[in-house]
């Protein structure tokens, strides 16, 4: 079976529905997010805050498409460019557009930014708990009935108000009483923004109908990735039979489940490797029992040995 994961291409919108999700190029190449951002990323690559749920990014160097794990978050950018590739649908995110992944997916990111003109980015969790509390207390219109899960990505045009909720959480997490009291509210009117927009049943989806059965399976997965599941298990907990978990899985993953259990195996690796990690114990960490089996293929994936990802620079380890 041909590796969804392995290579990705460009194609024109086969609907109106991939049309909305895709986003055309930036008119602008910095916002008022830059300089929140700058602040708290003063170093290449990633940085935590105070906050477990918002990390920024600082990347001065172009990337060509690699796999990377994204989270389950909101991704806004104040400076540069990056685009996510899905199988055969590409995002593109930067100071006009954010990208919004509702589910943890594999997915390949291609940085476009120099030294002069960095990628400056804050990536904000979405907390499933969190959006349950809000859609409580919201007043809106019914959800469409989805037979299938939806797609568990995709972009939307950054909006003035949320640019400007982006840049009070940025300057919330500078100081430590105002982390505690405002983030978190800050955090939470950035999801009601979001579902006020077309997008926001794609964000309401995962608290409800197929696709909240699908990303609980995902989460699922994520949080065991190392411990062998068959598909019949995961059906089970997607309360559907096999042959409907496959195609459905890959409507909102753009992989079959096999290959997305491997894609997260090996991007977690390298993440682990990047850190330190010896091949043999970060083979069998991600749930491979021959260190061979495991190198092959991750050189297949990553066009690189274990050992050399073991190497990478801060701006590598994504």
């Amino acid at each position: 079976m041909r590796d969804p994961m392995k290579k990705a291409t460009n194609r024109s919108a086969a609907s109106k529905t991939n049309d909305m999700l895709r986003t055309p190029k930036t008119g602008r190449s910095r916002n008022s997010l830059a300089p929140g951002i700058a602040a708290l990323a003063a170093r290449e690559g990633c940085s935590t805050t105070r906050y477990p749920g918002v990390v920024v990014w600082r990347m001065t160097v172009a990337q060509p498409p690699t796999p990377t794990l994204y989270a389950a978050s909101l991704i806004l950018v104040g400076s540069g460019e990056k685009q996510a590739t899905l199988g055969d649908e590409s995002f593109v995110y930067n100071a006009d557009h954010l990208l919004v992944v509702t589910s943890p997916l594999p997915m390949f990111c291609k940085t476009i930014a120099s030294v002069d003109e960095p990628v400056l980015s804050v990536v904000v969790e979405i907390e499933l708990a969190l959006l349950r509390e809000l859609l409580l207390e919201v007043d809106l219109p019914a959800a469409p009935q989805l037979e299938a899960p939806a797609r568990s990505v995709f972009g939307a045009a950054l909006s003035r108000e949320l640019e400007d909720a982006g840049s009070r959480l940025l300057a919330y997490l500078k100081e430590e009483q105002r982390t505690r009291v405002l983030v978190r509210q800050t955090i939470r009117e950035m999801l009601f923004l979001l579902l006020e927009t077309p997008y926001g049943n794609l964000l309401r989806a995962i608290t409800e109908g197929p696709s909240s059965q699908y990303a609980q399976v995902l989460r699922h997965i994520n949080a065991n990735f190392a411990e062998r599941m068959t598909i019949g298990e995961l059906a089970d907990m997607a309360r559907t039979s096999v042959p409907t978990f496959h195609p459905r899985f890959k409507a909102m993953t753009g992989t079959s489940p096999l290959q997305y259990i491997k894609a997260l195996r090996l991007t977690r690796a390298r993440q682990m490797l990047a850190a330190g990690g010896m091949v043999k114990t970060v083979a069998q960490a991600v749930g491979y029992e021959s260190e061979s089996q495991f190198s092959r293929e991750y050189r297949r994936f990553f066009g690189v040995s274990p050992s050399a990802s073991s190497h990478m620079s801060p701006r590598e380890r994504s």
